[in-house]
């Protein structure tokens, strides 16, 4: 079986996706052209929203593309069920889901683009980032803090005993907003600091992280100071 994926490595999904492909051991190819700044002509044949990422699968009888990271990720954990991304109980495998849906909406809509989507796009554009969404995205971040800080408590994972779609899908999250020069405190938030350094320092994660950071050297994008703006 033959795998594509669609998407730019700095993508919170795509990073999702490929996390999952790390610790799955799934061979696979990635087209990186393909960017929220613009996608090739005919990628709408792969994905219809021209959004990122998406997954072309090649069983050899027939190909298929899947569209939206959560699709993708349900998809490789059939595909190839160890490690799991998913709990058995049934409670901690809806509380998994929930996660990653926040996640994927208020997360990114209101914490993500916010920071990193403002900030770095308006750079790539030749433009200058609106202050006062930044100063909206810091906030939302306090809530996104306040909220999953107790659920985490003393525990190393969001849910259940292991790392999780939850994890991958909140934590995915604060990389980007990390790029674009949010840090993250362990003062502030103990727990949530601890699980992405968990994350960050997995050997199977902390390569593709460095693959993130050696585009961001090439681009010479340089993160901007927005402690005036945090408070």
């Amino acid at each position: 079986m033959k795998l594509k994926l669609y998407g730019a490595m700095l993508s919170p999904f795509v990073r999702k996706v490929r996390i999952m492909l790390a610790l799955k051991k799934v061979d696979y190819d990635i087209d990186i052209k393909v960017s929220p700044l613009g996608v090739p002509e005919g990628y709408e044949k792969i994905h219809p929203l021209k959004k990122i990422p998406a997954l072309v699968i090649d069983d050899g009888d027939r190909e298929l593309a899947l569209a939206d990271s959560s699709a993708i990720a349900g998809f490789l954990e059939k595909l190839q069920p160890s490690p799991s991304f998913y709990p058995t109980n049934p409670l901690d495998y809806g509380q998994a889901l929930w996660l990653e849906e926040y996640g994927d909406t208020f997360i990114a809509q209101n914490c993500t683009f916010g920071i990193f989507g403002n900030v770095f796009f308006s750079w790539a554009r030749g433009e200058t980032y609106d202050p006062e969404k930044v100063k909206m995205a810091f906030q939302r971040m306090e809530e996104v803090i306040a909220y999953i800080e107790p659920i985490l408590g003393d525990r190393d994972w969001l849910v259940g005993e292991g790392m999780s779609i939850a994890d991958i899908g909140v934590i995915s999250h604060f990389f980007n907003v990390e790029h674009a020069g949010y840090r993250l405190t362990e003062a502030d938030s103990p727990s949530l600091y601890a699980l992405k350094k968990r994350i960050e320092e997995h050997p199977e994660i902390a390569p593709l992280l460095a693959e993130e950071r050696i585009v961001i050297q090439k681009l010479k994008f340089e993160s901007p100071d927005l402690t005036t703006l945090r408070h």
